[in-house]
């Protein structure tokens, strides 16, 4: 849900002497009536609230930023695709952790790690206002509809080190380019975008190497991006440690293979996301199944809702992961396969979808997760 301020005048070059007016009123009142105790307490307190109510109230847009820094997550968290509690676990980052450049201040505010990929809630303030076009949802489609912003960006992570052989464009250098950060959020308000960030640690370079339980990370961002509709090339510098969360992911053994020699191997699970794993065995292809792209399969949870999962990967929100359902099913010419597809992804399937799978599939798993 968007917050929407813009049609409100906020005098934000004003905060600063409305704050020192009021708070020397305050003052002046507490000196002025300190009598006991207690009473002086009453009257710090009154005045504090007064002041808030009476600026909150007038000021809805400032007084919204007040509180976000540290806050960020717990704003957005429900927004992303790997959603949850991350404002309850997520340590607040409070150096090296904002930089302004060319009249654009980016503060990383919050981080949450585990094994699998890091989380970090970042907010984005401009001099000038944001254009109208950029805020409007840039990605539309399933679960991907919202608010996007891509930063241009090189890493360092301490425990990752350079092969004895590389071309320039295969390491982190002046050749090689890493992908581009996404930021999922909110416009706040026409100069404030708010959102988080998902740093894989499976991708390419990091999952080369093993994540320790605190490492060091260093962020440079050079440009911001909203699909050509906004963008702002600068330096904006972070730097960080970072604490991994110790808990160990839910790692389910399965070990069954398709017809074609697709084995899912194992399903691994965090509070946050699941992944599967899949390896080819040759020797697991049965007759008339040699071509690995005749058998297709899809995931359903316990409640037989289908699992939008991405390259194995897909959230643990909103689904009953107690049990999964893998079917599998033969798509052998291209009419077939649309079909089948066209049936699955229906946008009302209705409560029929696992019966019509139960009907079409040529092999059925079933994955206890609890």
């Amino acid at each position: 849900m968007q917050i929407r301020f813009d049609q409100i005048p906020v005098p934000e070059e004003k905060l600063d002497a409305v704050v020192d007016d009021n708070i020397k009123k305050v003052r002046n009142i507490y000196k002025a009536r300190q009598r006991t105790k207690r009473a002086a307490r009453w009257l710090s307190v009154a005045a504090a609230v007064a002041f808030i109510t009476v600026f909150c109230y007038t000021n809805p847009v400032l007084a919204a930023k007040i509180p976000l820094i540290g806050h960020i997550f717990e704003q957005v968290q429900d927004e992303q695709r790997y959603s949850g509690n991350f404002d309850e676990v997520a340590h607040l980052l409070t150096d090296n952790n904002r930089s302004t450049s060319e009249g654009v201040t980016i503060t990383l505010s919050e981080i949450y790690s585990n094994k699998e990929a890091m989380y970090v809630s970042v907010m984005v303030e401009t001099d000038e206002p944001f254009p109208e076009e950029a805020k409007e949802p840039n990605i539309v489609g399933d679960d991907n509809a919202g608010y996007y912003m891509y930063l241009s960006i090189e890493q360092e992570f301490d425990f990752m080190e350079a092969p004895k052989e590389y071309e320039p464009f295969e390491w982190p250098g002046k050749e090689y380019k890493w992908t581009e950060l996404d930021i999922k959020g909110e416009y706040m308000d026409e100069h404030t975008f708010a959102g988080v960030v998902r740093i894989d640690y499976s991708l390419y370079p990091i999952g080369l190497f093993e994540v320790p339980d605190t490492f060091n990370w260093k962020l440079r961002a050079s440009r911001i991006d909203v699909l050509g509709k906004y963008s702002k090339e600068g330096n904006w510098e972070f730097e960080t440690e970072v604490t991994v969360d110790s808990r160990e992911p839910e790692v389910t053994e399965v070990n069954e293979s398709a017809p074609n020699g697709s084995v899912l191997t194992t399903v691994t699970k965090t509070p946050y996301e699941v992944k599967v794993d899949y390896k080819y065995d040759e020797s697991k292809v049965q007759p008339g199944y040699e071509d690995y792209s005749s058998v297709q399969g899809i995931m359903l949870d316990a409640d037989g809702k289908r699992i939008e999962d991405k390259a194995g990967m897909f959230p643990a929100a909103g689904y009953n992961l107690s049990r999964i359902y893998v079917y599998y099913y033969e798509a052998q010419t291209e009419d077939e396969h649309m079909e089948i597809q066209e049936r699955i992804y229906d946008e009302n399937p209705g409560d029929d979808l696992q019966e019509y799978l139960e009907d079409i599939s040529i092999q059925k798993t079933v994955i206890d997760l609890e």
